[in-house]
């Protein structure tokens, strides 16, 4: 009887340890659940947790995307500006290029005059008055005096446009009279854009230049898209602007100037003063920044 009323009481200790023990349990997990997610341990605590760590990342991911993208964009002007280097160096090279084919222009005029002078035989050979074939044109009026252009210069020379005539004329100034060197028939500016009359100085050369105003309207697949060609008429569609091509070009008076273009029989210019190909290179070689153009009617 001693024996077993003495196990009894053991096994209720058991069996309080026991409980003891799980109640610990249960408050140690309710403990860490509540560090972990700072809160009481259920799943709208959890949730709330995984919502602001997924926030976090995609903050992270945006951050992430937008410094990628902003190097992106500056590979992207590096490549702009490197592609405008190279288009402004090959400009400059073809700029050299027809300033060193005018130079040579106006050398052989001067190399032709002198072997002229050499092989003169007779009076009418020594004046050597006539125009060689590389400055006429067809369909045109042209006229170079081989005796005088030799000596022509910019400091010596005046350009007289007559509107009426439709004729540039280069005069060599000597003293108190003046020689015509050149002559060319021109086409100036037709109805409605007047060649404006008076006495101006040239105030720009280019060798190379195209128009901001007139030229053509081009598709994306290159073809030419049917418009008036005035930049501020814009045709429907996805058109880029191309400026007519000036070559030679002697600015005179703000936007109109000398300059190779197509030649009629009258004036079809918006303003300006074309010259036939064959002759404008030399006019260009023998004037220079500061040359008075008189126009007149």
């Amino acid at each position: 009887m001693f024996f077993r009323s003495i196990i009894v009481p053991f096994s209720l200790i058991f069996v309080l340890s026991g409980l003891v023990s799980c109640t610990a349990e249960k408050k140690t997990t309710k403990v860490t659940s509540e560090a972990i997610f700072g809160g009481r341990g259920d799943g709208s605590t959890s949730s709330k947790k995984k919502e602001e760590l997924l926030a976090k990342s995609e903050k992270e991911k945006e951050a992430s995307e937008l410094v990628e993208k902003r190097e992106q964009e500056k590979e992207a002007a590096a490549k702009r500006k490197a592609r405008e280097e190279a288009k402004l160096a090959k400009a400059e090279a073809r700029r050299m290029a027809d300033e060193e084919r005018a130079a040579r222009l106006a050398s052989e005029e001067v190399e032709a005059l002198a072997s002229s002078r050499r092989g003169a035989g007779s009076f009418f050979s020594r004046i050597a008055v006539g125009t060689p074939s590389k400055f006429k044109s067809e369909g045109h009026d042209v006229m170079v005096n081989q005796m005088h252009l030799a000596g022509l210069n910019p400091e010596n020379a005046k350009i007289e446009i007559d509107l009426s005539e439709q004729k540039a004329r280069v005069f060599k100034n000597e003293g108190s009279h003046k020689v015509l060197v050149i002559e060319t028939q021109v086409s100036t500016g037709k109805s409605g854009h007047a060649t404006s009359v008076g006495t101006y100085k040239i105030s720009e050369k280019l060798i190379t230049k195209q128009s901001t105003l007139y030229g053509s309207w081009v598709s994306t697949s290159g073809a030419t898209v049917q418009s008036s060609g005035d930049v501020n008429a814009r045709p429907a569609g996805g058109a880029k602007f191309v400026g007519a091509e000036m070559p030679y070009w002697l600015r005179i008076n703000g936007g109109i100037g000398m300059h190779v273009g197509y030649v009629p029989d009258y004036p079809a210019s918006h303003g300006c003063i074309r010259v036939p190909s064959a002759v404008q290179p030399l006019i260009f070689a023998k004037v220079g920044v500061g040359t008075t153009v008189s126009i007149t009617l």
